[in-house]
């Protein structure tokens, strides 16, 4: 089957080989050969699976397919062959044993017949391991952009990291983190009773143009949370700090006008509440058992949470966007201007005192 297959002439190597060939039989899990160690013969799968490990299966041979013929080419001419990875039958297998004496006593055409042949088979195991690598990267390109879509950039960075390092967990870092909290107000009232592709629809058609305007500033969208959405910048230093107040603060008003936009035009009464505070907060995983959960902690996001909920006296006009004192502290003039001049107090269930400036529409 094998020289049928890649021989020109298979009935020439076949009197050439023939009264050498010998059968050996493997159990399962039995290694017809190791990686590194010296080759002094090549194998024929005569029935079964043999498969070809490093750290895991890389590669099968199957009834008809030629193993250890690479060990003759590996290395400088003159040197001891030497085998390339550990074989290992699957389940119980035969396998014709073609020592390499008789390979090296093969002389003139003979000789050159078997190493076409050889390089028949190769060319066959390259275009098997091209459309191998093919599809590894198809899936590792589609692994990453789901990746991508489930953890902030942030989060896919430190856990390529761990990946390339073996480590076992993301350890936590401090930074300063602007931090963004929106909400959809009346939009679980709107969706009772309707379908769930329409309500589906109609949430994510409010919820991009947060995410655009969030990632279009350099913002990383930590999660969602229903008709909430979770962000933050982080800022290791002074000239960042001030580009990610300004840039969130931006991002902010302009998602803010678009939801409204896009609520009018789908007849939805929607509104929508942004929140931006600022802190030092913790940078790293913070799941449970197996589960990685890449996010940000600390006392400024639960702040941040309570600018968002503020919900202003009904005399009060704008305030979709409400920044506390802090990030308010760091805007430049312009963005300040899309704000009252007057900040307004609140206070949380512990009756900590709050101050948020909010946006004039």
């Amino acid at each position: 089957m094998f020289l049928e297959k890649y021989c020109p002439d298979p009935t020439v190597l076949t009197a050439a080989l023939h009264d050498e060939l010998r059968v050996q039989t493997l159990h399962e899990g039995q290694a017809l050969c190791s990686g590194s160690e010296e080759a002094d013969c090549l194998w024929i799968v005569e029935e079964g699976l043999l498969q070809v490990m490093a750290g895991g299966p890389i590669a099968r041979r199957e009834r008809g397919e030629i193993i250890g013929e690479m060990a003759f080419l590996r290395g400088a001419p003159g040197s001891l062959p030497v085998r390339g990875n550990d074989v290992v039958a699957a389940y119980r297998s035969k396998v014709w044993r073609i020592d390499r004496s008789t390979i090296d006593a093969l002389a003139g055409e003979t000789r050159a017949l078997w190493y076409e042949t050889v390089a028949r088979a190769l060319v066959a195991k390259l275009d098997e391991a091209s459309l191998q690598r093919a599809s590894q990267a198809r899936d590792l390109n589609r692994g990453d952009r789901a990746i991508a879509r489930l953890v902030c950039p942030e989060g896919v960075q430190a856990t390529s990291a761990i990946l390339l390092n073996g480590a076992e967990a993301i350890p936590p870092v401090k930074r300063m983190a602007v931090i963004w909290f929106s909400d959809l107000s009346g939009f679980s009232a709107h969706s009772e009773g309707r379908d769930a592709v329409e309500v589906g629809a109609t949430l994510r058609r409010l919820t991009d143009p947060q995410v655009e305007e969030i990632q279009r500033s350099n913002g990383q969208v930590d999660k969602h949370m229903g008709d909430a959405v979770m962000a933050f910048w982080l800022c290791p230093d002074a000239p960042r700090l001030s580009k990610g107040v300004a840039g969130a603060t931006r991002a902010a008003l302009e998602a803010a006008r678009r939801v409204q936009a896009a609520a009018a035009e789908a007849s939805a009464p929607v509104g929508i509440r942004i929140g931006l505070h600022l802190g030092e907060v913790s940078v790293g995983d913070f799941g449970g058992g197996d589960r990685i959960a890449f996010t940000i902690v600390g006392q400024p996001v639960n702040e941040a949470a309570r600018y968002e909920q503020f919900k202003p006296d009904t005399q009060q006009s704008g305030g979709r966007v409400r920044v506390s004192d802090a990030v308010f502290e760091l805007l430049p003039n312009d963005v300040r201007a899309s704000f009252l001049p007057s900040p307004v107090e609140f206070f949380d269930k512990h009756r900590k005192r709050f101050v948020a400036f909010l946006s004039s529409n």
